[in-house]
């Protein structure tokens, strides 16, 4: 049996509208430490800030209130590591309107457990 400890790194470009989506990058029966994140590209729109999490509830998990502009970073630490029991996306929401475009580098720290040898 074994305790895997990694990171997840994507760039993730944001398409025009409320709301933005990564791929399904939380794999199924991981333990979710935090999320880190950088602004790649300025972020454009009507949006004022954003804030990351997951759809369906929890929108804000991981940070609210982040900046718009190249190089503004965020630090999401999970209050209780939560598991994730199927791949997950995460979701990013402009905070104050729209998104119109930009692109952030997303990193998911996370621990995953594996089976004792047969």
């Amino acid at each position: 049996a074994g305790q895997l400890a990694r990171v997840i790194e994507v760039d993730h470009a944001i398409l025009a509208g409320a709301t933005s989506a990564t791929a399904a990058i939380i794999p199924s029966g991981a333990i979710v430490l935090g999320v880190t994140g950088r602004v790649l590209t300025s972020i454009t729109g009507a949006a004022t800030s954003w804030r990351l999490g997951i759809a369906g509830g929890s929108d804000d998990r991981y940070g609210s209130g982040i900046g718009l502009s190249a190089g503004s970073w965020m630090r999401g630490v999970t209050g209780t590591p939560q598991a994730y029991y199927a791949e997950t996306a995460l979701t990013l929401t402009g905070e104050g309107g729209d998104f119109a475009g930009g692109a952030v580098r997303l990193a998911v720290h996370l621990t995953e457990l594996s089976l004792p040898r047969a």
